[in-house]
C-alpha cells in the first residue's frame, strides 16, 4: 500500500509542473510577440512574470538569455542558459540551442573586451553623397573605384520603383592622393532598371554584375557581363547556363586572372540558404559551378564573397559562422583548389549586432573598403577605408601587367605570356573576354612605335603534331590580324606557330594542358 502510494505521488508531482507551467504559457507567448518585433526589455519583463509562476519552465530560461544576447548583456545571457541546462530540459533541442548560447555569449563578451584596432576614414565628398553608395570593387593598380550609387529613377517607366541602381566610377589622383570625382558610367552598362554588386577584371575594362528581372527574363537575378573595347562599353550579355539558374546568384568576385568567378546563389546543393560557389573558365566557357563546401557554408547565410588579388584569400559575409549578430564579415585562406582553411570572424567593432557586407581589399594588403550607415556620413550609406589588422589581412601583391611586360621589353629574347586570350575549342576564333587584353596591347604598341613583337601560338598535346601546329599557327595569326585591325602597322608585328613543342608544363592534367595553351609576345630586332 505504502508502495502504491508513492507511485502516485510522483505521478502527481509532473503533473502539478505542468500545471503551473500551462499557467506561465501566455506570458511565454506574449515575451514571443514582443520578441519577434524587438521589443527585447518587454518580453524579458513577461519572461520574469512566467518564471516567478514556474521557474522551471527550461524554455522560458532559454528565450530570456536570447533577449539578454541582443540587447549585448552577453554576461547575464551566460547565466540564463546555464539555468536552461541546469533543469536538464527533455528536448534535445533546447539543450543544442542553450549551448550554442553560452559559447556565443563568451566569445562576443571575449571579442568586445578585445577589440581590433579599427578607424574608417569617409571617402570623401567626391564619392559619397546625400545617396547611398555601396559595393565598391577595385582594379589591380588602385586607380579605379567603381561602385553601386541609388539614386532617384530618371525615366518615369517603373512609378511604383522611385529609384535605381546605377554604376558610378572614380579615378586615383595621384597627386592629390585622394578619389577623383565619380561620374555615372555610360550606357549600356547603365539602364533604366537596377544594376549592382559588381566585380571588375584586373585592369578594368571587363565588369561583372546582377541584375534583376533584365530584358524580363523569368530567372530572376542573373550575372551580367559587359567588356569594354576603346572607350565604349559593349552590350551586357547574361552569363547564361551553367552560371544563372532558375535561382537566385548574386555577388560576383573575379580572380586577378580572370579564369575564377566566385558568386553567391540559392540554388539547390548548397549547405543552407545561400552558399557561396565558384566556377572556373575552361577554353573561354565557364565551368559547372562548385559549391566551395561546409568550410564556407553553413546552414545560415553566405553572400559577398571577395576573393583578394593574391587569389588565395576570400573575404565574405555569413550568419551561419559564430559571431556578433546578424551577419559579419570573415576571411578564410585557401590551401589548394578545393581546401579552405580556418575562417576567422574580423572582429569587433569591424563586427556589429547589426548586418555587415560587401568589404573589398586593395592590393596592398592593408587598405579595406567597405559601406556602412553606422559613422554620420554625407547619406545614409557611404564608402569608407579602413586599415585591415595584421592578423586577417590577405598577402600584399604587385600585380605584374603581362602588357605593361610587353611594353617594357628592349631585352631580346624576352618571352611575355597573355593571361585572358581565350579560343573556342579546336578553333581560331578568339572569345569576346579577349578582346580586352588585346585592346590594351594595341595601346601599348601604338604608346611605343619603335617596339616590334612575334605574336606566337602554343597548343597542348591532345591531338596530332600536325594539327596542333596548324592550330597554334591559325590562333597566332588571329591575334595579329586583330592588333592589325585596330591600328597597329603589319610590319611592327609577326606571328608563329609552335604547336606542342614548348609546353611550360606537363600534358598529363587538364591544368598543364591549359597552361600550354597559350599566346605569348617576343620582341624582335
Amino acid at each position: 500500500m505504502g508502495r502504491l502510494r508513492l507511485t502516485f505521488l510522483l505521478l502527481l508531482l509532473p503533473l502539478a509542473a505542468m500545471g503551473q507551467t500551462k499557467k506561465s504559457e501566455p506570458l511565454f507567448e506574449q515575451a514571443v510577440e514582443k520578441s519577434i518585433v524587438g521589443q527585447y526589455e518587454e518580453a524579458i519583463a513577461l519572461l520574469h512574470k512566467a518564471l516567478k509562476v514556474d521557474p522551471t519552465y527550461a524554455e522560458a530560461w532559454l528565450l530570456l538569455g536570447n533577449q539578454h544576447l541582443a540587447l549585448e548583456q552577453y554576461a547575464t545571457a551566460r547565466e540564463c542558459y546555464q539555468h536552461c541546462l541546469d533543469l536538464n530540459p527533455s528536448s534535445t533541442r533546447w539543450v543544442q540551442e542553450a549551448r550554442d548560447g553560452i559559447r556565443t555569449a563568451e566569445w562576443r563578451r571575449q571579442a568586445v573586451e578585445n577589440p581590433v584596432p579599427f578607424r574608417p576614414v569617409n571617402l570623401g565628398p567626391n564619392v559619397n553623397t546625400a545617396d547611398d553608395e555601396y559595393m565598391p570593387a577595385l582594379t589591380a593598380d588602385y586607380r579605379t573605384l567603381v561602385f553601386t550609387r541609388r539614386v532617384p529613377r530618371r525615366a518615369s517607366t517603373r512609378r511604383d520603383l522611385p529609384q535605381e541602381e546605377d554604376f558610378y566610377i572614380s579615378l586615383y589622383d595621384t597627386m592629390e592622393l585622394d578619389w577623383g570625382p565619380a561620374e555615372r558610367m555610360p550606357e549600356p552598362l547603365n539602364s533604366n532598371a537596377n544594376e549592382g554588386a559588381q566585380t571588375l577584371s584586373h585592369d578594368g575594362r571587363i565588369v561583372i554584375f546582377t541584375a534583376c528581372g533584365r530584358n524580363n527574363e523569368p530567372t530572376g537575378c542573373d550575372l551580367y557581363m559587359s567588356v569594354r573595347q576603346g572607350k565604349r562599353w559593349g552590350q551586357p550579355r547574361n552569363l547564361g547556363a551553367p552560371v544563372n539558374s532558375t535561382y537566385w546568384e548574386s555577388y560576383p568576385s573575379l580572380s586577378i586572372d580572370g579564369t575564377t568567378l566566385y558568386f553567391a546563389s540559392n540554388r539547390r546543393g548548397g549547405y543552407g540558404g545561400t552558399d557561396i560557389w565558384c566556377c572556373t573558365l575552361v577554353e573561354g566557357r565557364w565551368s559547372e559551378p562548385r559549391n566551395l563546401g561546409p568550410a564556407i557554408n553553413t546552414p545560415g547565410n553566405e553572400t559577398s564573397p571577395y576573393i583578394h588579388f593574391d587569389d588565395r584569400t576570400l573575404y565574405f559575409s555569413s550568419d551561419g559562422h559564430l559571431g556578433m549578430g546578424g551577419a559579419d564579415l570573415y576571411v578564410a585562406k585557401r590551401l589548394n583548389d578545393s581546401t579552405w582553411g580556418e575562417v576567422k570572424n574580423l572582429g569587433y567593432p569591424i563586427n556589429t549586432p547589426g548586418d555587415e557586407a560587401s568589404l573589398i581589399v586593395a592590393p596592398d594588403g592593408r587598405t579595406a573598403l567597405f559601406a556602412s550607415d553606422r559613422f554620420g556620413g554625407y547619406g545614409q550609406q557611404d564608402l569608407y577605408s579602413f586599415v585591415m589588422p595584421a592578423p586577417t589581412r590577405p598577402e600584399a601583391i604587385t600585380f605584374i601587367d603581362p602588357v605593361r611586360q610587353a611594353e617594357n621589353l628592349l631585352t631580346l629574347g624576352d618571352t611575355v605570356t597573355l593571361k585572358n586570350i581565350f579560343f573556342h575549342t579546336a578553333s581560331a576564333e578568339l572569345y569576346e573576354t579577349s578582346l580586352a587584353e588585346l585592346d590594351r596591347l594595341a595601346e601599348a604598341l601604338q604608346r611605343h612605335p619603335s617596339l616590334r613583337l612575334e605574336v606566337g601560338g602554343h597548343t597542348d598535346a591532345v591531338g596530332s603534331d600536325a594539327d596542333n601546329q596548324l592550330l597554334s599557327e591559325r590562333r597566332a595569326k588571329a591575334v595579329y590580324d586583330y592588333l592589325v585591325m585596330c591600328g597597329v602597322s603589319a610590319d611592327r608585328l609577326t606571328y608563329r606557330g609552335y604547336g606542342e613543342s614548348r609546353p611550360v608544363a606537363d600534358n598529363d592534367t587538364p591544368e598543364g594542358r591549359a597552361a600550354n595553351r597559350r599566346t605569348t609576345l617576343t620582341p624582335l630586332k
